[in-house]
């Protein structure tokens, strides 16, 4: 009995972080912007709709929470992680990694598709 026990324990303890969630945050510091993005989805996933960003804006404070989602491409035979997407009614908020440096990522704010606000910082 004590094995069938032990054994049931060995079980369920291997598998809990199969239903762990992977949480999580990164902070983009800009010379315009600071954010926070928080990752909420399960740890493996590279598709994920449950993103929460916190961004703002160094130059009057203002800041503004939204829940986003990543942007792939090739999906769903090989997803090509793009960055992050977060939208607003006709704003969007996206994140891409720069091709002008490492380590480097553009932050672009667009409304009815024109840019109207980007910086470019770190993501840690």
């Amino acid at each position: 009995m004590k094995n069938k026990y032990a054994l049931y324990i060995c079980c369920v303890l291997l598998n809990i972080p199969c239903f762990a969630l992977a949480k999580s945050t990164f902070h983009f510091q800009g010379k315009a912007f600071n954010a926070k993005i928080e990752y909420n989805c399960k740890e493996g996933n590279l598709t994920c709709n449950d993103i929460l960003l916190k961004s703002s804006s160094l130059k009057n404070n203002s800041s503004i929470t939204l829940k986003g989602e990543t942007i792939n491409t090739h999906c769903p035979d090989i997803c090509d992680f793009q960055g992050y997407q977060f939208k607003n009614g006709e704003y969007e908020y996206s994140f891409y990694p720069s091709v002008k440096e490492v380590n480097l990522w553009d932050y672009i704010v667009t409304y009815k598709d024109k840019v109207i606000a980007q910086d470019v910082g770190t993501m840690k």
